[in-house]
């Protein structure tokens, strides 16, 4: 967190000598996905390194239910993602002021991206409750591909169930550094509607794991 606090902060003073509007949505639609990147990173593997380390059992025999840890490791990365949101936030913000540049429904779009990262961290816990994190990571990365290989075979899924993807999309073709009229607050809907999906989901399969054995 410390290097990525550090480096978001020497990257906009670099992007403040040369300030225009598409440097400004350059900054912002990189940097979103970095935050999406890094918070999905920190989730998949920490269940193993808690299970490994022995953490786990220590936890779990406090009388914690295994739902609850669980949802203990998402909101730290939940916590990580807001940090980073925060970050990309106000630089992108400070950008816009240092060059002049109407900022308009940023809040909205930072809200949709916090959102959509701990939906996509939680695909990754619960990918990670049965596979090894080399696996979990493939296949979160295939469930996050998977509305645009179905749309290249000819499906139109809803954007309803991939908010990551209908995310990126709005931020990529829609979001201009003005308030995107539709779009906006049904990802974060969606998103939330899923992270609780994927938190069951790994529940479910988690309370049926033997955590005494160290995973190899």
């Amino acid at each position: 967190m410390a290097v990525m606090s550090a480096y978001m902060a020497g990257i906009a003073g670099v992007y403040r000598l040369h300030t225009e509007r598409e440097e400004v949505l350059f900054f912002l639609r990189w940097h979103a996905g970095y935050v999406a990147f890094l918070t999905v990173m920190m989730a998949i593997p920490a269940l193993q390194m808690e299970r490994k380390t022995r953490r786990v059992l220590a936890v779990l025999s406090k009388g914690i239910h295994r739902w609850q840890y669980l949802g203990g490791i998402l909101c730290g990365c939940s916590g990580i993602a807001v940090i980073f949101c925060l970050l990309v936030g106000l630089c992108v913000t400070w950008l816009g002021q240092q060059g002049g540049i109407a900022i308009s429904g940023l809040v909205v779009m930072m809200l949709a991206l916090f959102a959509c990262s701990v939906a996509a961290a939680s695909a990754g816990l619960f990918f990670a409750t049965f596979l090894h994190p080399f696996l979990a990571t493939a296949a979160t990365s295939a469930w996050l591909a998977l509305p645009v290989v179905l749309e290249q075979a000819g499906w139109q899924p809803p954007a309803e169930l991939f908010p990551v993807v209908a995310f990126f999309r709005t931020l990529w073709r829609d979001y201009r550094l003005q308030a995107v009229v539709h779009g906006g607050w049904g990802i974060v809907i969606a998103a939330i509607g899923q992270t609780l999906v994927f938190w069951l989901a790994a529940a479910l399969v988690f309370a049926r794991r033997d955590v005494t054995i160290s995973p190899e």
